[in-house]
């Protein structure tokens, strides 16, 4: 019986385990899709630059970003509305409904529904500690330690020494 199996190519042309890795993406800050308020385009140009910095974005990351910093905007408007709510009431964002209701203002919903919209998109851009720590060791070809090779206190320790911190 003959083996009809074949290598397939990789994008470098090479064949096989001592292939060569596709080429990286270029990182580029990409044009914002949709027009942005004077706010958004300050949040925009700085979450961009830093994305660039490290090399974690790419053109085709536009509508994520915008997205991003529309939430982010939107809901520092919608807590800043909720801070000056509560300066004018004593401290107190409650509200008594006309049956006789107590219960929070509606901005108080808006912007804990725009909080939970914006850390639901966070990680799509690498904006979280957590998904900016995963994207940059798949960016640097680590992968997932071994639990019984790694030590991971000796790593963490290699890791504060090369950032510059006092070794523990």
């Amino acid at each position: 019986m003959t083996h009809q199996l074949k290598p397939v190519p990789n994008v470098g042309g090479g064949v096989g385990i001592g292939a060569s890795a596709p080429p990286a993406l270029p990182a580029e800050i990409p044009t914002a899709p949709m027009t942005l308020t004077a706010a958004e385009r300050k949040v925009w140009n700085h979450v961009t630059q830093a994305l660039l910095d490290v090399g974690l974005i790419h053109r085709t990351d536009a509508l994520v970003l915008a997205v991003i910093c529309r939430t982010f905007s939107r809901w520092v408007a919608a807590e800043k509305q909720l801070s000056d709510y509560a300066a004018a009431h004593g401290g107190d964002y409650m509200v008594t409904t006309p049956n006789g209701y107590v219960q929070p203002h509606q901005i108080f919903h808006v912007a804990s529904k725009l909080k939970k919209e914006l850390l639901q998109w966070l990680p799509e851009a690498a904006l979280t500690i957590p998904s900016f720590q995963k994207a940059t060791a798949v960016a640097a070809g680590g992968g997932q330690g071994s639990l019984f090779e790694d030590d991971p206190v000796e790593q963490h320790r290699q890791r504060k020494i090369a950032a510059g911190m006092r070794a523990v």
